[in-house]
């Protein structure tokens, strides 16, 4: 009995250092291999990032110009505006990573589609309002491909091909591995809380 125990501790050990977690859930000391990013599934992500990141610089320089004016009305709504904004996109993040995790489709799905309508509409609402107390120009004019289409609607496209992008370039991995890269997005795209931000 023992001679077996010892055989079996020596095969694991041997699996887990040959990399067993290509062929068997990961063991708790096999070591991880890093996450690789295509450069498709990268991409989508720098193109979702780019709103988050734009709502943290307008909310730092809201900050700054009312500082020590915190009670006035205007900053009161565009707290609360960010606040829907990255409660609506962070749901989106997850809505995206519970799928990667439970390898479930988005594309096509009314449920994403309609929570990347929520995520856009709210973010593009307190884009635009954000600008419009720091005083910098519109953002359909900055950096929007804006063929007739709204700002929004812009939004909302982006947010449902980069959605099914991420979720097509992650979806083929085996379970343990398809977790540890919807943890890795939601790490990367979740939205900071406002007193987060400095």
């Amino acid at each position: 009995m023992r001679y077996r125990i010892k055989m079996g501790a020596i095969v694991i050990a041997f699996l887990s250092l040959a990399g067993c977690c290509r062929v068997f859930p990961c063991l708790p000391w096999c070591p991880r291999q890093p996450v690789i990013i295509s450069d498709r599934d990268n991409a989508a992500r720098i193109e979702i990032k780019k709103n988050r990141e734009m709502a943290k610089s307008i909310v730092s320089e809201i900050k700054q110009k009312f500082k020590g004016k915190e009670t006035k009305e205007a900053y009161i709504k565009a707290q609360t505006l960010y606040r829907k904004a990255m409660s609506e996109n962070n749901a989106w993040v997850s809505a995206l990573t519970l799928s990667i995790e439970n390898n479930e489709k988005v594309e096509g799905t009314e449920s994403f589609e309609k929570q990347s309508k929520a995520a856009a509409e709210t973010a593009g609402s307190f884009l635009a309002y954000g600008e419009s107390l720091i005083g910098q120009p519109s953002i359909q004019a900055t950096g929007f491909p804006s063929k007739g289409i709204t700002f929004i609607s812009d939004l909302i496209t982006a947010l449902v091909a980069n959605g099914i992008i991420i979720w097509k370039e992650n979806i083929a991995q085996q379970v343990a591995e398809r977790t540890a890269r919807a943890k890795n997005i939601r790490e990367e795209l979740n939205w900071s809380m406002w007193t987060e931000i400095k």
